[in-house]
């Protein structure tokens, strides 16, 4: 009878063990999960100005958010260029991005340009040229660290930044250059515009028919040029930047990439900085923010 007793206790005993280790488990890797979506009030911790200009055009504006700073405090800045196909989008489209990153300690800027058909895909890179610029002409005035102006875009925005950061024309026309960047992060930007017009073909309207113009415009065709800044190059077809990625590393340029698996090509940028998705899309939001610290301390 004694033996029966003990072996009952043995198994409830063993049984509460095991729901401990679980509970705690659970608990340890919600806190652990939770680090990098610490709840954000813009409000209480920080400010943002809405409608700066940066050019003289409607369409050349953006939207400044900034933690609280101290006097003579220097910043690292995050300046993210919307998607749209060229031809539309807007700057508000950030969903929990400000929060996110101005939590981590960034200015966050988010910059709208001129469309197609209205200008051309360089007069759209020219106007990211500018707004960069305009990071560097304001920094006092906004506390940004000019040594750490960092890039990311979705899709077109994508393409574009990573344009800028390519070919030095762009920023050289505003009498900066690439090392001007101090890295840029690439959410599902066209790298290879050959392959991704000859897909998509409805982007002609942007682009033309020209197949050289295409070239010219690709990233992949200047993942050659050496010393460009750090990139990461978030993806859901980890075939579209493999040849970017092999040449950009024969001569030295630091390519890191994360391959999106589940995500949709909206979820990339709606997901990122938010703890409402999935567990690939907090792994998202966790590599962009490793990545961007790695290059920010």
């Amino acid at each position: 009878m004694g033996q029966k007793k003990s072996k009952k206790r043995f198994y409830i005993t063993g049984s509460l063990i095991i729901f401990l280790l679980i509970a705690g488990g659970f608990y340890f890797y919600h806190s652990f999960s939770n680090q990098a979506f610490k709840p954000f009030n813009l409000k209480q911790s920080g400010s943002k100005q809405l409608n700066i200009k940066y050019g003289s055009n409607k369409n050349q504006v953006l939207d400044l958010y900034s933690p609280k700073v101290q006097n003579g405090e220097k910043l690292p800045v995050i300046v993210y260029v919307h998607g749209g196909g060229w031809t539309g989008g807007t700057k508000k489209n950030v969903v929990d991005k400000p929060a996110f990153f101005v939590n981590k300690g960034y200015v966050f800027v988010s910059v709208e340009h001129r469309f197609s058909p209205n200008v051309t895909y360089e007069q759209m890179a020219g106007d990211i040229s500018a707004a960069v610029k305009w990071m560097y002409s304001h920094a006092d005035e906004y506390h940004i660290d000019p040594k750490r102006i960092n890039l990311m875009g979705h899709s077109s925005g994508g393409h574009l930044v990573m344009l800028i950061t390519t070919n030095p024309k762009y920023l050289n026309e505003v009498g900066l250059s690439p090392s001007s960047i101090n890295s840029v992060v690439s959410l599902e930007g066209p790298i290879n515009l050959t392959d991704f017009i000859q897909r998509m073909g409805t982007y002609k309207k942007v682009f033309g028919n020209n197949k050289k113009v295409w070239e010219e415009a690709s990233p992949e065709t200047y993942a050659a040029n050496k010393d460009l800044p750090p990139m990461l190059l978030v993806t859901r077809r980890k075939s579209s930047i493999d040849a970017f990625v092999e040449k950009a590393k024969k001569v030295g340029n630091r390519v890191e990439f994360f391959e999106c698996r589940s995500l949709s090509h909206s979820d990339v940028t709606n997901l990122l900085g938010s703890n409402k998705g999935s567990r690939e899309a907090k792994n998202m939001t966790m590599a962009v923010n490793r990545f961007f610290t790695k290059y920010n301390d």
